[in-house]
């Protein structure tokens, strides 16, 4: 059988139009794997949006088709179900399956209780047949996102029990014991251990998989990337651009950015308390954020005293969920990139921002460790810790000539270590690697079935 036959099955729990770096990791392979002649496969949910797994959608949003065709992708999606009393029972479950993670039970048991009860968080239409039926017409199944375990597991499993390669990228959130205790569940362990190769996004999510019982041979680091495009970025954005958005949001200089959902374990919620701490300094600086679950941020700033909240509220642009060219826009129109996270594997964001020359101000958690090098590049930070990320802000915005030496420094690193051209040629090798060994394994185990089944008829 040619490369060009092989057949790939990724499976994730939110497939574009959702937002977020497993989608953007998710396509730009799928995208490259069918230019190769690769007929790829994509299991997900109806999700849009990150309340959609717990919240059924607005009757106003668009539903998403079952089957789809995407960039020469196949697109499956399992509709997500809502049982009564829906958003609650998504708590429930979720808090009761991590506290019967830390039950005495034996193991067995205990793998087998959590397994069950992660297919229901959230419920998902056909699920099991689905799985079944796909992973069976497939050469190779990757999972990515240990987040969502049900969906994880449930196709981990059924690779490991069709005999199909199976990789796993779960996507590790290590910036804080209370969440990568998340990712620690039997079930899920037992999938990093079993999987034919781990993909880690940094050496330091490598090092949280071998505690978990990972095999390092079997562990790859593969780090994301951005497309090299022509120029310094993969969406050009001229002066004219730059000054236009200005105009539209009525921003001035110098301006912060933020790209990613305003929560507070992803920093949103500091970086609005350090910008309100900058103007009590007299510093004037403004904010722009991009991304979805914004309207907690809204909160944040209405709930400060009325002259600081309304002083915060005129230097803050909260710009929801936008398109690419605009979010690039923002980058090309800011002086410095803020990512104050703890739930990042890696952050595409720092690549795009450092394509368009921009140093950047990330937590000192997590993925962000092994990609940030402070002082050279940009600075790193305590998480949660606002004058901390004041005063990091403060200097970049206080000595430009330094802030666009690292801003350079970031754009070099990006050009020599982080394309999606890279990541996908390391990927498509490991891929038919996997892909033989697995035909292999299979004649091995059909020509041993033979004599078995010889001897059974024999003796009737």
């Amino acid at each position: 059988m040619s490369e060009s036959s092989m057949r790939v099955l990724f499976v994730l729990p939110a497939y574009t139009p959702f937002v977020g770096g497993a989608q953007t990791l998710a396509r730009a392979m799928a995208q490259r794997l069918v230019a190769d002649g690769v007929h790829v496969t994509i299991l997900t949910t109806t999700a849009q949006q990150a309340d959609d797994f717990w919240r059924p959608p607005h009757s106003t949003q668009e539903r998403l088709p079952l089957r789809d065709e995407i960039d020469g992708v196949q697109v499956v999606r399992l509709p997500i179900g809502y049982p009564w009393p829906a958003p609650y029972a998504f708590g429930v479950l979720r808090r009761l399956g991590h506290r019967l993670q830390r039950v005495r039970l034996p193991l067995g048991l205990q793998k087998c209780l959590l397994s069950q009860m992660s297919r229901f968080v959230p419920p998902l239409g056909a699920l099991q047949s689905t799985v079944n039926r796909l992973v069976a017409d497939s050469d190779l199944v990757h999972v990515i996102d240990a987040t969502w375990d049900g969906l994880f597991t449930t196709a981990g499993s059924a690779a490991l029990a069709a005999k199909r390669p199976l990789v796993a990228t779960p996507l590790v959130h290590t910036g804080s014991p209370a969440i990568s205790a998340h990712f620690t569940m039997p079930h899920q362990q037992d999938i990093y251990r079993r999987a034919d190769a781990v993909l880690a996004l940094t050496a330091v999510e490598k090092r949280w998989l071998l505690a978990q019982g990972a095999d390092a041979e079997r562990i790859h680091v593969l780090p994301m990337g951005v497309d090299a495009g022509v120029g310094t970025a993969h969406v050009a954005i001229e002066p004219a651009a730059v000054e236009a958005f200005r105009r539209r949001y009525d921003l001035g200089e110098p301006l912060v950015a933020f790209v990613g959902a305003a929560t507070y374990d992803k920093g949103a919620f500091t970086l609005v308390q350090a910008v309100n701490e900058l103007l009590h300094r007299d510093r004037p600086v403004w904010l722009a954020c991009v991304g979805p679950q914004q309207a907690q941020v809204d909160e944040l700033i209405a709930s400060l005293p009325a002259a600081g909240g309304e002083r915060l509220r005129q230097r803050v642009r909260l710009l929801g969920v936008v398109d690419e060219t605009t979010k690039q826009t923002l980058l090309a129109s800011s002086t410095v990139l803020a990512l104050p996270s703890r739930v990042d594997s890696f952050g595409i964001v720092l690549l795009e921002a450092w394509q368009q020359g921009l140093p950047v101000v990330a937590a000192q958690a997590g993925g962000l460790v092994d990609i940030v090098q402070p002082g050279e590049n940009g600075l790193l930070v305590p998480f949660g810790d606002v004058p901390a990320l004041a005063d990091g802000l403060a200097q970049l915005l206080d000595d430009p000539a330094w802030a666009r030496q690292m801003g350079e420094a970031g754009r070099q690193s990006v050009q020599r270590n982080y394309s999606w051209d890279q990541t996908y040629d390391t990927l498509f090798q490991l891929f038919k690697s996997l892909r033989r060994t697995g035909e292999t394994a299979q004649v091995r185990s059909t020509a041993a079935d033979g004599p078995r089944r010889e001897r059974r008829n024999r003796h009737g």
